[in-house]
C-alpha cells in the first residue's frame, strides 16, 4: 500500500519555481512509492494551520517554499505531542535558502525531491522565544528587519541580492541604534550596549554562510548566540566588518558562544524577529533550544541523528 505524501508550496516563495516543476516533483514522489496529495498554501500562517490541521492523515509531510515556509510548518508540528508529529521533507524554493543549505539540500527542484524518496529522517532541533517556537534563528539590531521589510516583488527578482541591496542602504546611512542589555546564561553574564544580537541554528544567515568554529550543528541540543558591541568610533566599525567578512571572530567587539538557553533583560521594549519575521517588543527574552523537536530527511551522506 503506497504511503501517504502531502506536499505542501507556496506559490509566491522565490521566483515561483515550483510551478514549473511541480508535475515532475510529484511524478518522482509517486516513483517513489507515495500517494500525494498537493495543496498550495493560501496565505500567511496557512502552513501553521494545515500541518496542525491534517498532518496526521500522513506518513510525510514535504514543504516547497522558502524558510519562512518551512518555520511555519515547523511551528505547526512542535505545537503537536511528540508522538503525533510527521517527518518532513523540504524543497528550498526561497530567495535565501538558509535553512536548506544548513541541511546540505540541494536547490534544484527534482533533486530535493529524489531526496526525499531516498534520503533518511535526522532529528533536528528548533528554538522558542518565550515559549514560542521558531525554526533557526531569532534576533535584534540592526539589518535583523530586512527581511520582512524587503517588499517580496524584489526578493522575487532579485534573491539574495534585494537584501544585500537593503543592508548596504541602511549602513551607508547610519541607520541603526543600540540597546542597553543584561545577557544571561550558564556559558557567560555580560551587561553592555550592543547593536545586534542572533541566536541561531544555521550555517548560513541572509545567503551569507558560517565557516568559524562556531557553526552550530542542528542536532546538538545548543543554538550559536552572537553579540555586536555599539562601535564607539569608525575603527571599532571597521574592525567588526572585517571580522564578520573573514570571520576571524578574535574581535573584542564580538562575543560568541554556543548555549541551551539564554536571557535578554532591557530597560526599553526591544523589536525581535524569529526567522526573519516581526518576533514582537520586548524588555525580557528567554530563548530555549527544543532538542530533537522533529525529524527532516535529508541525503544519507549528511545524516547526522544522535
Amino acid at each position: 500500500m503506497p504511503k501517504k505524501l502531502f506536499l505542501m508550496f507556496n506559490p509566491s516563495s522565490g521566483k515561483s519555481q515550483i510551478k514549473a516543476e511541480l508535475w515532475n516533483v510529484i511524478d518522482i514522489f509517486v516513483k517513489g512509492g507515495y500517494d500525494v496529495t498537493v495543496y498550495p498554501t493560501q496565505k500567511r500562517y496557512d502552513a501553521h494551520d494545515v500541518i496542525t490541521e491534517r498532518s496526521e492523515e500522513f506518513d510525510t509531510v514535504v514543504v516547497c517554499g522558502g524558510d519562512g515556509t518551512l518555520s511555519e510548518a515547523v511551528q505547526g508540528l512542535v505545537s503537536l505531542p511528540l508522538e503525533k508529529r510527521v517527518t518532513l521533507g523540504y524543497i528550498p524554493g526561497g530567495s535565501t535558502n538558509d535553512f536548506g543549505y544548513s541541511l546540505g539540500i540541494p536547490f534544484e527542484i527534482p533533486a530535493a525531491a529524489r531526496e526525499i524518496v531516498n534520503g533518511t529522517p535526522i532529528n533536528c532541533d528548533c528554538g522558542t522565544l518565550n515559549g514560542k517556537p521558531y525554526l533557526y534563528i531569532s534576533a535584534f539590531g540592526i539589518f535583523t528587519d530586512v527581511s520582512y521589510e524587503t517588499p517580496q516583488k524584489m526578493k522575487n527578482q532579485l534573491g539574495h541580492a534585494a537584501y544585500l541591496i537593503e543592508a548596504v542602504k541602511r549602513l551607508s546611512l547610519n541607520k541603526y541604534s543600540y540597546y542597553h542589555l543584561k545577557v544571561e546564561s550558564e556559558e557567560i553574564e555580560i551587561e553592555d550596549d550592543f547593536i545586534l544580537g542572533l541566536v541561531s541554528n544555521t550555517t548560513s544567515i541572509g545567503g551569507l554562510k558560517n565557516r568559524s568554529e562556531y557553526a552550530p550543528l542542528l542536532n546538538d541540543g545548543l543554538f550559536e548566540c552572537a553579540l555586536i558591541k555599539y562601535p564607539s568610533n569608525p575603527a571599532e566599525l571597521q574592525n567588526i566588518l572585517t571580522a564578520l567578512v573573514t570571520q576571524n571572530f578574535d574581535c573584542p567587539s564580538l562575543v560568541k558562544f554556543t548555549t541551551k538557553k539564554v536571557k535578554f533583560k532591557s530597560n526599553e521594549p526591544i523589536k525581535w524577529t524569529t526567522d526573519g519575521e516581526d518576533g514582537g517588543e520586548h524588555t525580557e527574552v528567554t530563548v530555549e533550544v527544543v532538542h530533537n523537536a522533529y525529524k527532516i530527511i535529508v541525503d544519507n551522506d549528511n545524516d547526522e541523528e544522535e
